[in-house]
């Protein structure tokens, strides 16, 4: 089955403190015949931290392919994986928590680099304040998750260094955050859920998610050069009005291609859809400021 795939056998150094193997390796090794270890000696933390005490040193995207590159300083590979992710309340629906994964695969043999990317809403993410021997803290932590959850304990004046460990009990996650906020400067702790992977089961199954589909993108071969990871690179708006045949802003295809020959080839939408709704055309829309007509409430006025 996988005889003909160029990381058959291979060795991959995932970039990871938090044992993220067990959600990237079963796919890479299902889909690829490939091994993924994690690499030793490794601390990808001075890239950023989830508690906040190291800020990225750079967007997404790129942090997450930097981190790839960490795995080559302490480990004998040609090919290199790693994850970032971000939580957090949607600016539209701020009471809604949602995310986004990120996965960067680099192969410094082949010159390639892919960067998958999935959004989720499935997160226990949550921030919340109390004050010291508030009595809604344990109903906080348990809806968190706790104890199959991690947490994190803040102080609300000092952000900058939150309480990690000693964490293991209902018991000692209270008692920190009443120390936490009696030396707060507004009297609150911050309680805010541990978006570690290895204390986040919620997180875990998303990784593996983003592995599957980082897979099977480097499972698809270029036709021409025969490199892996063949697959979408964007798109081509323009799919025409039912109605009148004019390109609307409706996506007409899809297109793969190589990031290492650049050869790109279309194809179809997935859903087979041929035309847009008319009502997506700026043809056969009425202009704006034009209401129906006062004659009759089907006819639309021109």
């Amino acid at each position: 089955m996988f005889a003909a795939h160029p990381y058959t056998g291979q060795r991959i150094g995932l970039a990871t403190m938090h044992e993220k193997e067990r959600a990237v390796a079963p796919p890479f090794r299902r889909l690829l015949g490939a091994e993924v270890l994690p690499v030793p000696q490794l601390d990808t933390d001075e890239l950023g931290t989830f508690s906040g005490e190291v800020p990225r040193p750079d967007a997404l995207i790129e942090t997450c392919a930097l981190k790839a590159e960490l795995a080559f300083r302490t480990m004998d590979v040609d090919c290199a994986i790693a994850s970032e992710g971000s939580y957090g309340p949607i600016d539209a629906v701020p009471l809604v928590p949602s995310g986004v994964e990120i996965m960067a695969f680099v192969d410094r043999r082949r010159g390639l680099r892919l960067i998958e990317t999935l959004p989720t809403h499935r997160t226990n993410w949550r921030l919340v304040r109390f004050r010291a021997g508030d009595p809604n803290i344990p109903k906080a932590i348990e809806a968190i998750g706790f104890p199959h959850y991690g947490v994190f304990v803040l102080c609300s004046s000092d952000m900058a260094h939150p309480v990690k460990t000693g964490l293991d009990t209902m018991e000692q996650v209270v008692a920190t955050m009443d120390r936490e906020a009696r030396r707060s400067e507004d009297g609150k702790a911050v309680l805010i859920a541990d978006m570690r992977a290895h204390r986040n089961p919620t997180r875990m199954r998303v990784l593996r998610a983003l592995s599957y589909k980082l897979a099977r993108r480097l499972a698809r071969l270029c036709p021409k050069c025969q490199a892996p990871g063949f697959g979408s690179i964007g798109n081509r708006r323009g799919l025409p009005c039912e109605a009148c045949g004019d390109p609307t802003h409706w996506v007409h295809f899809e297109i793969d291609g190589c990031s290492i020959c650049g050869h790109a080839e279309t194809r179809p939408r997935r859903d087979g859809r041929m035309t847009a709704p008319s009502r997506s055309c700026p043809s056969c829309r009425p202009p704006p400021g034009l209401g129906k007509s006062r004659l009759s409430p089907t006819v639309s006025a021109f």
